[in-house]
């Protein structure tokens, strides 16, 4: 399965605090958007400028407004902005479907560049009319290993007045990419270097907000945490299976979930841990699974934990490694049992404050979404 890494640079423009750009990603099982906003003038008026434009297209495209039409309405939104004095903004954003094909729509902004077998190619888009503005369109391909750059015009426009006419653009880009990044260098650093050439040909400014968007595709590391018994016992047999069929790491929470995984799989269950008074909980071993442990307990633990440092998560208990787990992992298959479970109900889980178990993975999941992972949830 393909990921798509993203890795963001920005400088504000000389002398000021707040940067005029903005950027927002967002990644669902049907790919994932980024958009980079450039708003009108600088600081913290073409800030707002740019997130009001960053989040109508967000909120357009999660109503079901397909990429093309989103941007054609907002390009066409901004003609207003032209005669009157109400927030403007030029941005380009990029849909990534999981195959890795790609559509981006850029407005007032510079064309996008890709990095494909190593060579750095700038994208010449179709320009067409949304009304009274112009939209550019690209499409393409992200193979293991390509990147897409997407970045504002504080880029493109660097050097501009230090003998580089217009600026650098794209294709200037694509000249320092080509002639400077090795394959054996960490991708991540692209747009720090990218960033830093800007400088040195604006003379040691910036002298726009300068932003540059860098998203990388590679081999993804998924995991799959399957919990609660199914709402009908017919299901169990697709439950395991689906669940088995999932690549990479693989997490088991609950000791009735745990039960009908080992029967459907016809293997034994051992358990390594009975937990102990200091409330850690129990923990059991199934071959082929990568940790298997208590269900409503465990994940109460994991979310209460998961903001801490790393460095304070020694693995030394079964939360503390399923928390590293998750963290670590890209892509994250959340298979959620239905069935009710009457001890939940118990008020001594209310006295000492652990929540059930569909309101922990929920709670769990929005972290997870807000650290940019990639959640796919199926309810049996």
């Amino acid at each position: 399965m393909k990921f798509f890494d993203d890795f963001l640079c920005q400088e504000n423009k000389k002398n000021h605090r707040v940067c005029g750009d903005y950027c927002v990603c967002e990644r669902t099982a049907a790919g994932m958007i980024y958009v980079v906003c450039d708003g009108i003038g600088s600081g913290v008026y073409a800030n707002i400028s740019a997130i009001n434009c960053a989040s109508r297209i967000l909120e357009l495209f999660r109503s079901g407004i397909s990429i093309r039409q989103t941007s054609e309405m907002v390009a066409a939104s901004m003609h207003r902005a032209r005669k009157e004095d109400i927030p403007f903004a030029a941005f380009s954003a990029a849909v990534i479907l999981p195959d890795g094909q790609f559509t981006a729509y850029s407005y007032e902004s510079p064309s996008p560049v890709l990095f494909k077998d190593r060579h750095a190619t700038t994208l010449s888009p179709r320009f067409y009319t949304a009304e009274f503005e112009v939209v550019g369109e690209v499409s393409g391909s992200l193979d293991f290993g390509d990147s897409l750059l997407l970045f504002s015009d504080g880029v493109s426009q660097a050097g501009l007045g230090h003998g580089y006419g217009l600026g650098i653009g794209s294709d200037g880009v694509c000249d320092y990419v080509n002639r400077n990044h090795r394959s054996r260098d960490d991708i991540a650093r692209l747009p720090r270097r990218i960033m830093d050439m800007c400088n040195q040909v604006s003379a040691g400014n910036y002298e726009d907000d300068t932003t540059i968007a860098l998203i990388h595709c590679r081999q993804a590391r998924e995991l799959a945490l399957l919990t609660g018994p199914p709402s009908k016992r017919s299901l169990d047999q697709s439950y395991a299976a689906d669940f088995m069929a999932i690549p990479g790491q693989k997490v088991v929470c609950g000791s009735t979930t745990t039960d009908i995984i080992a029967r459907e799989l016809g293997r034994e269950v051992e358990t390594l841990s009975l937990g102990n008074a200091f409330g850690q909980p129990p923990e059991y071993s199934i071959r082929g699974i990568d940790l298997v442990a208590e269900g409503a307990i465990t994940l109460n633990q994991v979310y209460n934990i998961f903001d801490e440092p790393a460095e304070r998560l020694a693995g030394d208990s079964v939360a503390e490694r399923l928390c590293l787990m998750l963290r670590e992992a890209d892509v994250i298959h959340l298979l959620i049992g239905n069935a009710a479970n009457a001890a939940h109900d118990d008020l001594i889980f209310k006295q000492i404050g652990v929540h059930v178990r569909k309101t922990a993975i929920q709670q769990i999941a929005e972290k997870l979404k807000k650290m940019g992972k990639l959640l796919v949830q199926r309810a049996y």
